[in-house]
């Protein structure tokens, strides 16, 4: 047999790392940091008419940013809690393409809270989103393909003045019918960010963001899941 595999590995740190036979980390030692994150977000649709639907979404979140005291060497850590953003959009649903039925929905933030440093400020309208998707249903599976992009505006705090840089992604989502009340949902996304900006130097490569997901829907009634 001959086994021959290629792999990817994107990092986001200055680190060295080898896959064979285990993942392992080298390099120069490094003060860790990692930030532990819960997102509670929100979104309200509204049907104009069956093709055309009015979205609302709103969300906050919790975070802890844990890192090594470069004086003192002691772990030490921050929490914040607090609203990062409102948007608003639409969806557009067109008629069915043989079985599959394409979308369009397209969103703008009206307003996102950031920090940078020791600096938090609002935003307003300084990202938008795409997506283009095909929704399909072969019993007893709902599934859909979908692609877009996300276009990101300079942010201009105090000191800095900072591009986040776009991403375009491809996924698809599956949702397999287990009984009328449940589902069981699957999917996968490839996600690319272009490079980041500080004060016009580029301090990040193309990051490369994976992600698999795996849940599952229970309906209470025919408004409530």
């Amino acid at each position: 047999r001959s086994i021959t595999s290629f792999s990817l590995l994107s990092t986001g740190n200055a680190n060295s790392y080898s896959l064979y036979p285990n993942l392992s980390i080298g390099g120069d030692p490094t003060i860790w940091n990692d930030t532990k994150q819960g997102f509670l977000n929100q979104t309200f649709i509204y049907t104009i008419i069956p093709q055309f639907d009015i979205l609302v979404s709103g969300g906050g979140s919790y975070a802890r940013a844990e890192y090594t005291n470069f004086f003192t060497n002691e772990y030490s850590s921050k929490n914040r809690i607090g609203f990062d953003s409102l948007w608003l959009g639409f969806i557009y649903t067109a008629d069915s393409i043989a079985d599959l039925i394409p979308q369009l929905s397209f969103q703008t933030a009206i307003v996102q809270r950031e920090k940078a440093i020791n600096q938090t400020k609002n935003f307003y309208l300084k990202s938008q989103s795409l997506q283009v998707s095909l929704r399909g249903y072969s019993d007893p599976v709902v599934y859909s393909i979908y692609t877009g992009f996300a276009y990101n505006q300079v942010r201009q705090f105090k000191i800095f003045k900072i591009e986040y840089g776009n991403s375009i992604y491809v996924g698809g989502d599956l949702s397999i019918i287990l009984s009328p009340k449940i589902t069981l949902d699957l999917g996968a996304e490839q996600r690319f960010q272009t490079e980041q900006k500080i004060n016009g130097y580029q301090n990040s490569e193309l990051r490369s963001i994976p992600t698999l997901s795996l849940g599952s829907t229970y309906s209470i009634n025919a408004d409530t899941a």
